[in-house]
């Protein structure tokens, strides 16, 4: 029964984030003119590659996931499992290292004040009212866009980026030492990407509407 309850809370999960993220990144076509406009192009083109390294580092987790749950109780194949995780942290790390970059910039440029005018104005509480969106998530997305504080948002989703590769780590490690980790590290895994990119694609859809 809890193998079976896992496996429905991991199949929901997978379908979650995979419609939240593909809904953001096909939504997301002007997220960068809170910075200045020569400079638009070059951060725009970092935070797609992030975005990208992102989604096939959930590829590969979400495959491991898949090879632990069709295994046979004593015949986990360690090595299968420790290559997708290896794969799933060098995304992570790709896409923290790209993102850090993204900040480099955005603390090196001017912003265009009207854009930032319009996400101090924009109504995050009705917005996610109309929308069916998860007030949580927005609240901590307004959080940030609510004060204009741009490079404070993406901050904090490189800070979601390094909870990821904690977790992964951790996995790594049990692994290494012939184990697999406990169900709750394993769901928190699945927690972290889900929550990593509801918060980009929520302020994406933000970005979208000003």
């Amino acid at each position: 029964m809890e193998k079976r309850m896992f496996k429905l809370t991991l199949f929901s999960a997978i379908i979650a984030v995979s419609i939240v993220y593909l809904h953001g990144f096909w939504a997301a076509r002007d997220p960068y003119d809170p910075f200045a406009r020569k400079n638009n192009s070059e951060i725009g083109s970092l935070i797609t590659d992030s975005a990208v390294e992102l989604l096939q580092s959930a590829s590969e987790a979400f495959q491991f996931m898949n090879e632990i749950e069709v295994v046979e109780p004593n015949g986990l194949i360690s090595g299968a499992a420790l290559h997708q995780v290896d794969l799933a942290i060098a995304k992570v790390e790709d896409a923290l290292k790209i993102f850090n970059e993204v900040i480099a910039f955005g603390s090196q440029v001017g912003s265009d004040e009207g854009r930032i005018g319009k996400l101090k104005a924009f109504n995050y509480e009705r917005y996610t009212r109309e929308n069916g969106l998860s007030q949580e998530t927005m609240s901590l997305v307004a959080a940030y866009l609510g004060k204009g504080n741009v490079l404070g948002f993406y901050q904090c989703h490189t800070g979601n980026l390094k909870k990821l590769l904690h977790i992964l780590n951790m996995i790594k490690k049990d692994l290494s030492d012939g184990k697999l980790s406990e169900n709750k590290v394993l769901g928190s895994l699945l927690q972290q990407y889900n929550s990593t990119m509801m918060f980009g694609n929520y302020a994406s859809l933000v970005f979208y509407r000003l």
